[in-house]
């Protein structure tokens, strides 16, 4: 039976198949636990640097991403959503309790040092390479070929599907959570099987959801 995750999908590529391709480059426990525990700081400091420079942007710029997730995946959307709420709850306080000037570069340097972590800790210490075309490479194959941006997939997304696919860490992190709770085994087997696949057409030098082409056995001639 088909994983029933949302209401509306614009999208042409399916909820498992973004999940998978991202889950392909994010498999190694130590990686997603350095992403679980890093990812909140991305988004609390950049909510808090909105804050204090564009405060006016901050609430409609939450409730506009929250709304095109929610088409994507409306019950991740809803957990994810309760932290963001409450991050930009801390966002108005700090900017409240703390002058511009140190709050900005404070919010700058935990962003960077969130970033640091989570490229040569989680993807560098902890991530595995993936093979590519016969040869293992690094993990950063995702962003460097674009596959962040939904490029070079081998298929043709449409702008719903770029979106998701430039914003699924929010969804992949709120999933693995469920997951991790006996939640959506439906999504998660999907995904699985998704994520296998992308891995197998990487290995085999083709693009993350191309199918590889069946050989056509040439007619049988007649004597």
């Amino acid at each position: 039976m088909p994983a029933r995750t949302m209401n509306v999908f614009p999208g042409r590529i399916p909820l498992a198949r973004h999940l998978g391709l991202y889950d392909a480059f994010h498999q190694h426990g130590g990686n997603k636990l350095v992403h679980t525990l890093a990812s909140p700081f991305v988004y609390l400091s950049a909510l808090t640097l909105v804050q204090v420079l564009l405060p006016s942007v901050v609430v409609p710029f939450v409730v506009v991403s929250l709304a095109l997730l929610a088409l994507a995946d409306w019950r991740a959307t809803l957990v994810y959503g309760v932290g963001i709420v409450a991050a930009c709850g801390v966002a108005v306080v700090l900017s409240q309790l703390v002058p511009a000037v140190p709050l900005v570069l404070g919010a700058l340097a935990v962003q960077g040092l969130s970033w640091a972590c989570l490229i040569f800790i989680g993807h560098g210490v902890y991530e595995p390479p993936v093979v590519v075309d016969g040869a293992p490479v690094s993990t950063g194959v995702y962003f460097h070929r674009g596959y962040n941006r939904a490029r070079d997939l081998g298929v043709a997304p449409n702008a719903f599907d770029v979106f998701v696919q430039f914003s699924i860490a929010p969804l992949a992190h709120t999933n693995d959570l469920l997951f991790s709770l006996g939640l959506r085994k439906d999504l998660r087997d999907a995904m699985v099987v998704e994520r296998t696949q992308v891995l197998a057409r990487l290995a085999a030098g083709l693009t993350p959801f191309e199918v590889e082409p069946r050989e056509v056995e040439a007619p049988a001639t007649q004597e």
